[in-house]
């Protein structure tokens, strides 16, 4: 790993652990703070670091890119590579943490709990910053590009299958919720949501609702979608609608609905792996945790024991991207026992920011490679021509017999990785280049050979591995 990898997961372990501390501060009421934010304060808004759904973004964002600069099917075969990095850290990260959940659970917030979940969404804004000085893999996965080509149509429709149907399910619910719902009208009941949203500070636009539903509920992201849902036919005391509407607004407030489709995106990206779906569903235990967590903090015993009991009266299955008071009653044993005996636990700040410098310093660590071969088959191809080689360090043009110079490369065991990659080069290694008649650059050294071709929009880059040892002498020759 680079000093600047190291750096740079110093410095977005700081940046989480700065977001995570201001919003605990926030939420507790302390005074007086001056933390780090990342321009405008946020107001009343309490999400860590940025909503989790910018990973869907960047995503797209990078797709688009390579799909422009590369072409549809360079541009593909790249994008793979960085969807296969994702899917890696995915598939591990979330089966490590429900194995550590118990542990973790007992021993820090309810809080940090769900911001763990979280922290494969941060992964990829390092994507570009590391580009120039990441590692080389220690891991290779070899998958010829014939079958690397039907898996990625395989997981193409599995992913759009699962999407697909958490979508328009969302959509379908959304919109059946919306079509037989009405504005709640009772003054009492609008004055002690307004008083609730006076308390946490939280005065964006959010719709008070009653509908055919069993279960009180929040859901929408726009000043136009962002509600919270009463069931029709049930009536509530005052003290349990404070319960309810402190416990929604707080969903709201910290953009659980974000968090809700992060993690249907998951399920949708890991669709394969059955310990993310599991992962999935206790990430959103500990996001209902981490409500009941700040709703009954300074709690009577006998506020607790009704809080409890509207739980166990509202227990119902969770639809759609919402975040349900008591999602269903299969849930509810952990979270009764955590709101009936309350334990003090450290916020967990220190954890998330170590947590998220690992998963900085394994990046890179696994890759896909897609063509083995040598020199000749896999960098030049029809009439191109070696025209030109010489030392990138003192830049003394090497004089060399094409013919015993192409047969000394080919012998050279090469692996091509799919992903874009721009390794560190050190001074102490041999590092030569060979200028090739296309315009196109190879530098070789002892690890790797590195392909740039300029003929792209956005210069393309090609990474091999080298395999075997290289006979310097036989490459290099006598100089004449």
């Amino acid at each position: 790993m680079s000093v600047f990898q190291i750096i740079w997961g110093l410095i977005l372990a700081w940046l989480l652990g700065s977001s995570f501390r201001r919003t605990w501060r926030l939420e507790h009421g302390i005074p007086n703070y001056s933390g780090f934010t990342i321009g405008k304060s946020r107001g009343t808004e309490t999400f860590v670091f940025v909503p989790p759904t910018v990973l869907f973004w960047i995503l797209l964002v990078f797709f688009i890119m390579y799909s422009v600069s590369l072409g549809i099917k360079t541009g593909s075969i790249r994008f793979v590579a960085l969807l296969a990095e994702v899917l890696f850290i995915l598939s591990v990260y979330f089966p490590l943490l429900l194995v550590c959940l118990p542990f973790l659970r007992k021993r820090i917030s309810a809080r940090a709990c769900a911001v763990l979940w979280l922290i494969p969404a941060f992964l990829l804004w390092q994507g570009n910053m590391l580009i120039d000085t990441m590692q080389l893999p220690k891991l290779t996965l070899f998958v010829p590009y014939p079958i690397l080509s039907v898996i990625g149509i395989v997981w193409l429709a599995g992913f759009i299958i699962v999407e697909g149907f958490y979508l328009i399910s969302h959509l379908i619910f959304s919109s059946e919720v919306k079509k037989h719902s009405m504005p709640e009208t009772d003054e009492e009941i609008l004055n002690i949501w307004a008083h609730e949203q006076e308390i946490l500070d939280y005065m964006r636009p959010v719709k008070l609702l009653r509908s055919d539903i069993p279960a009180p509920f929040s859901m929408g992201r726009t000043r136009f979608s962002r509600c919270t849902v009463l069931p029709k036919h049930k009536q509530y005391s005052p003290a349990e609608l404070s319960m309810i509407f402190s416990h929604e607004l707080h969903h709201l407030q910290r953009c659980d609905v974000d968090t809700k489709a992060f993690l249907c995106l998951c399920k949708a990206l890991c669709w394969f792996n059955p310990l993310v779906w599991i992962a999935a569903k206790k990430a959103s235990e500990d996001l209902e945790r981490s409500c009941d967590e700040i709703v009954t903090e300074n709690m009577e015993a006998s506020d607790r024991l009704a809080y409890s009991k509207l739980l166990l009266d509202t227990a119902a299955p969770g639809r759609g991207c919402t975040t349900c008071l008591s999602a269903a009653a299969g849930t509810l044993r952990y979270r009764l026992k955590s709101v009936m005996e309350p334990r003090k636990r450290p916020a967990g700040t220190i954890l998330l920011m170590v947590a998220l410098f690992s998963c900085v310093m394994s990046f890179g660590l696994i890759s896909i490679s897609d063509a083995r071969g040598n020199f000749s088959s896999l960098v030049l191809a029809d009439d191109i021509q070696i025209s030109r080689v010489y030392d990138s360090r003192t830049y003394e043009t090497i004089s060399r017999d094409s013919a015993l110079l192409l047969k000394a490369l080919d012998a050279i065991e090469l692996e091509h990785l799919t992903g874009e990659r721009k390794p560190e080069f050190k001074n102490t290694e041999k590092r030569y280049i060979f200028t090739l008649s296309d315009g196109r650059q190879a530098t070789l050294t002892d690890s790797y050979l590195y392909l740039q071709d300029s003929r792209y929009v956005n210069r393309r880059t090609d990474l091999y591995l080298v395999k075997n040892a290289i006979d310097w002498e036989s490459v290099l020759g006598h100089t004449k």
